[in-house]
């Protein structure tokens, strides 16, 4: 099994598996629509807890579970019953914790588990050693809704009895999960909206010491005052909670304005200049610039870098130097499978003696010496260069060879100084900081609210808007974000318009070149934009046998030479792919949250 294969063949092991397990999951499924507690306060310290779980289960299920959180305190006469199902039940006493494990069943025999049904289950016990009491005041803090829930509590409804609702002060933490509480006579009924899955809900109530026994038993005893430090650390709480309501707000503000800060650098920096020519396409050469500036500016890709020459480049200059006799082109048969259109042959470089490769540019020279090494008896392989590359040892000093022309073309021609003559990159740059920056901010805002406050969910989302514009900004096309300079908007629209010239056949068959010398440079600067193919067959189209024959640009196209040495080039720029191997609390005033019971629970 080859690599290809076998990773098609993981990725649809993979997707099975996802969507075994999604069915699996859908098979199987609970939710908890309400949760109805009865809180009576007593006059020992105690309360009494009166607790119905509503169920709705989708599949089959074998019983759920309660877990009570113990910090001292005792659950007693504790009785479990259930309606829409048969049930039993058994009570762990874990470390600090009250397991209550209820099996449910279908049939009075009480052997078949039960499937697609809503079943009630009450729980109700008496809860010592909840009350605290302190030298002023009596303080009830009780989690209605811990976070141990593994599902949503899309609503409960609580009734907290006491003695007298006369002096009794009360909050609800965390507020934004309250929907109402009111006041029925000496009971207070508190209603919640969905409480998410990992979070809690608490009542901290303030009742007066009269409401108890003088010796209340099972209370807990604080000698200190507290009625005072309670309500500031309450107003604390909500303060903290509104400052945080108005930053993640605000930050809401900020994140989505930040959003239109690509557009603002754009407006300023990436609109391009108005420009006199109107001209529809060009049949001359734009300028006498070798093919490899031309490809470096106005290369093809919308995505391409302006001033970053690339492999076209590169086969360009090849053709150039062939075209300025440095070198010729023979050739003779092949026994190998041919690359041109008719007739298979091997093609050889030339070594033209009476060319002085002293008068190079320096980028022309590592282009010119790169063939040269190849060079045996005055004459250069294509065969030998393919077979060279296919090295990965080969390759990686290839790599390094056009990485150094495509440094002497900048040092030489593209400096960023010169390179502001033609493209100012200024607001490219500013977008790339704008996508870092943003990305950045994008990711601290999510993590920190999404474990936050509900309101911090518009901030949440308001980042990962962020998040998404700086991601699309990293990867925008630097023509986006830069501006053509005026001479270079109408230099890259001369160049555009000769690529558009060479690649319609009908404009060069209406207006053709004058010579095959022309024919011949047509080909050189059609390499550098990327449509050599296009030049090529409109020369086989246009011009009779015996000129194609004379010209060496043309034969070596027609024999399969460019397609051979272009890609052996790009195999020498993936060395990856040539052959070969490559290595590689008891006692104390409670804070907000820190209220007795609560837990949670599940299913199984």
């Amino acid at each position: 099994m080859d690599k290809k294969h076998f990773i098609s063949f993981i990725f649809i092991f993979l997707i099975t598996i996802s969507l075994c397990c999604s069915a699996s999951f859908a098979d199987n499924s609970y939710s908890i629509p309400l949760m109805h507690i009865d809180l009576f306060v007593l006059d020992d310290g105690s309360i009494h807890v009166k607790e119905t779980v509503h169920y709705s289960f989708q599949g089959t299920f074998h019983g759920v579970y309660r877990d009570i959180p113990l910090n001292g305190q005792q659950v007693e006469n504790l009785k479990v019953t259930s309606s829409g199902a048969y049930s039993t039940y058994t009570v762990t006493n874990q470390s600090n914790n009250a397991h209550i494990k209820v099996n449910l069943y279908s049939d009075a025999a009480k052997t078949n588990p039960i499937t697609d049904k809503s079943v009630d289950v009450t729980y109700e016990y008496d809860f010592t050693h909840i009350i605290k009491f302190y030298n002023d005041i009596a303080e009830l803090q009780y989690k209605l809704v811990g976070s141990g829930w593994s599902v949503d509590i899309e609503k409960m409804v609580a009734n907290i009895h006491l003695n007298s609702s006369s002096g009794v002060k009360y909050w609800l933490n965390p507020p934004y999960y309250a929907e109402n509480s009111v006041w029925q006579g000496n009971d207070l009924q508190v209603t919640s909206t969905n409480i998410p899955s990992g979070n809690y809900f608490e009542l901290r109530m303030l009742i007066p010491k009269s409401q108890f026994l003088a010796n209340p038993t099972n209370g807990i005893i604080i000698n200190k005052n507290a009625a005072a430090a309670i309500e500031q650390m309450q107003a604390n709480y909500q303060n903290q909670l509104n400052f945080k309501h108005l930053l993640y707000s605000f930050l809401s503000v900020i994140l989505i304005l930040a959003c239109f800060i690509p557009c603002i650098i754009y407006w300023k920096y990436g609109r391009e200049p108005k420009i006199n020519y109107q001209a529809e396409y060009e049949r001359d050469i734009p300028s006498n610039d070798p093919p490899a500036i031309v490809n470096a500016i106005c290369g093809p890709g919308f995505s391409k870098k302006v001033g970053e020459p690339d492999m076209d480049g590169f086969k360009a200059t090849i053709m150039d130097l062939i075209d300025r006799k440095y070198f010729s082109i023979s050739s003779k048969d092949s026994e190998k499978e041919g690359y041109g259109l008719e007739v298979s042959k091997s093609i050889f470089f030339n070594l033209n003696p009476s060319k002085d490769p002293e008068k190079l540019n320096d980028f022309e020279s590592y282009v010119y010496n790169f063939l040269k090494s190849f060079e045996e008896d005055g004459t250069i392989s294509l065969d030998e260069i393919s077979s060279s590359l296919s090295n990965p040892e080969e390759a990686r000093i290839f790599s390094g060879t056009y990485l150094n022309w495509k440094g002497a073309i900048k040092t030489e021609f593209l400096n960023d100084e010169k390179l502001q003559e033609v493209f100012l990159k200024k607001g490219d740059s500013l977008i790339k900081i704008f996508g870092t920056g943003g990305i950045i901010v994008a990711i601290i805002v999510f993590f920190v609210s999404l474990f936050d406050l509900p309101v911090a969910g518009s901030a949440m989302l308001c980042a990962i808007a962020l998040g998404a514009v700086s991601a699309v900004s990293l990867i925008l096309p630097q023509k986006i974000g830069g501006q053509w300079t005026t001479y270079g908007e109408e230099y890259d629209a001369k160049w555009q318009n000769f690529k558009k010239y060479i690649n319609d056949f009908s404009l060069i068959k209406e207006y053709p070149p004058e010579s095959i010398k022309i024919w011949n440079k047509y080909l050189v600067y059609a390499t550098a934009l990327g449509s050599a193919e296009a030049v090529r067959k409109a020369m086989e189209l246009s011009l009779p046998t015996d000129q194609l024959e004379s010209s060496d640009m043309f034969m070596f196209h027609y024999y399969g030479g460019y397609y051979l040495l272009a890609s052996s080039l790009d195999m020498g720029m993936n060395p990856s792919s040539a052959n070969g191997d490559v290595g590689d609390i008891v006692g104390t005033i409670g804070d907000i949250g820190g209220g007795f019971g609560g837990g949670g629970g599940g299913a199984f």
